[in-house]
């Protein structure tokens, strides 16, 4: 029990500091005057940060021949951060944090919810029960009542 709540509390923190990093990608961005070096230069600086992780956690590193093994397609997480980082460095400015956050949180939940349906990717098959069904269908009507005050917000200001 202990652990689960050790977990969640892990999990909450690393949801609540994608936001920041978000705004501190846009921000730099408009700084240097470039959303793709901005991109670039947290990717950079992420990268020192694992290896820092990997040289104090002493893990060793997989042998050349261990990662020519793996499939292809499992590097492609790899493309999808940059799409990720790339798509809030520009979408923050335009449409704002919340929005951005918001959309992403959504469409997070439910492509999970689809992943664990059909046990897409090897992981193990969690059926959609109603219930599960429901609270999706809860966190859309929370995207749409966002959105619709912040429509009412916008046309009084």
């Amino acid at each position: 029990m202990l652990n689960h709540l050790i977990y969640a509390l892990w999990a909450f923190a690393a949801g609540a500091v994608i936001p920041v990093m978000a705004t501190f990608n846009a921000q730099l961005a408009r700084s240097i005057g470039s959303a793709p070096a901005a991109v670039l230069i947290l990717l950079f600086v992420g990268f020192l940060g694992a290896m820092a992780y990997q040289l104090m956690t002493r893990t060793p590193l997989p042998a050349v021949a261990t990662l020519l093994n793996a499939r292809g397609y499992l590097y492609t997480g790899g493309l999808m951060v940059v799409f990720y980082m790339i798509s809030v460095t520009l979408l923050i400015p335009k449409f704002g944090v919340g929005n951005t956050i918001l959309f992403i949180v959504c469409a997070q939940m439910c492509s999970s919810a689809l992943i664990d349906q059909w046990g897409l990717f090897g992981v193990p098959v969690r059926p959609i029960s109603w219930l599960r069904f429901a609270g999706l269908l809860v966190i859309l009507a929370g995207l749409v009542l966002v959105q619709l005050g912040a429509t009412k917000s916008t046309e009084s200001s």
